[in-house]
């Protein structure tokens, strides 16, 4: 097949860019010269995260036009996770991110496969996940290791 295993960015519907910037800035995430008016690109050791309005996501598409473009939905299907090292890094994170303006949907609580998980929601409704997973180490960059080789 063409299509490479891998995904390069992650666009998140916002209601406002710069509101939606200034929230993910206040957790220390640093904005990449690339960002222009209209939209932020933050780097992460994975894929790009993006936030640009939710309408024009939808015109850009191909779903709506200019003049039937939703605003964000309340849920959207789809939530981004971040692994930490501990138990205690998932708690701490998580009140950083309370105290940065998001909200807790879930708190943090041992999970019935043997991690430890909790989420939160960013000011526009966008679902992340913080976990820890005793059974996928972390590598430098701080992305989950999976060992055992694939599927046929």
């Amino acid at each position: 097949m063409a299509i490479p295993q891998r995904f390069s960015l992650v666009t998140l519907g916002v209601y406002d860019v710069d509101a939606a910037t200034a929230f993910y800035r206040r957790l220390g995430w640093r904005q990449s010269t690339h960002s222009a008016d209209g939209i932020t690109f933050f780097r992460t050791p994975g894929p790009i995260i993006a936030l640009w309005t939710s309408p024009e996501l939808a015109v850009d598409a191909g779903i709506a036009t200019e003049a039937d473009a939703p605003s964000a939905p309340g849920f959207r299907g789809v939530s981004l996770s971040i692994n930490f090292d501990s138990r205690d890094d998932v708690d701490v994170a998580l009140d950083e991110w309370l105290a940065a303006g998001g909200e807790i949907s879930k708190p943090a609580e041992a999970t019935e496969w043997g991690g430890y998980s909790g989420y939160g929601r960013d000011p526009d409704g966008n679902l992340w996940e913080f976990a820890h997973n005793p059974f996928w180490p972390l590598d430098d960059a701080g992305m989950p290791q999976l060992d055992g080789g694939e599927l046929e």
